[in-house]
């Protein structure tokens, strides 16, 4: 959604202390394509004085899913905040609905940060057509230039770049996972 907005962005890998290996994999993934990734830790304050030079001089949105931890990063960005947090239930292990509104909020003078919702689904009803999702994912944009058909969707097409690019590993498999599904919903929605 964010790259369908021409959005600058920057992902935060928060909690990651809590699987180290797994977020520095995602960390690398990430980088590879070509995003500015952090990895945080409220717990242990990893990245914290990072995030905080990275939201100087902007507006930013702080967005992701329940329970990702959102508004306790921005707390440990800013003490004065004391926003409202939650834990992740015991019983289904996803996250809260802590935060119920947008809120606008003032790092310092010339740095704001808007504290969003969690969400549990992402909406690509933006997405009109199969086609454009290619758009939205850097590195199968990139490849899928080199495919035998212009109109190539990267999924069952012979000749297909991408389908190579992900054997040689470099697109992540899990990335294009991601892609296949989101492409699978889309078609889904446009039968209706």
């Amino acid at each position: 959604m964010a790259e369908h907005e021409k959005l600058e962005i920057m992902i935060c890998i928060n909690k990651s202390d809590l699987m180290p290996e797994k977020a520095l994999e995602l960390k690398t993934i990430y980088e590879n394509i070509g995003y500015r990734v952090i990895n945080t830790s409220v717990l242990t304050g990893i990245g914290i004085d990072e995030l905080k030079i990275a939201l100087d001089n902007n507006i930013s949105v702080f967005a992701g899913p329940s329970g990702a931890g959102k508004s306790s990063l921005l707390n440990a960005v800013n003490r004065n905040f004391k926003l409202e947090t939650g834990d992740v239930s015991t019983k289904t292990k996803r996250g809260k609905h802590t935060t119920r509104h947008v809120e606008l909020l003032e790092l310092h003078d010339n740095a704001f940060v808007l504290d969003s919702p969690g969400f549990s689904s992402l909406n690509i009803d933006f997405i009109e057509e199969e086609i454009q999702l290619k758009n939205y994912f850097k590195e199968i944009y990139k490849y899928g230039e080199n495919c035998r058909f212009i109109s190539c969707l990267h999924g069952n097409e012979p000749d297909c770049e991408v389908k190579k690019q992900v054997e040689e590993g470099n697109i992540a498999k899990e990335r294009y996972e991601n892609y296949l599904l989101f492409l699978e919903e889309i078609k889904n929605i446009r039968r209706y």
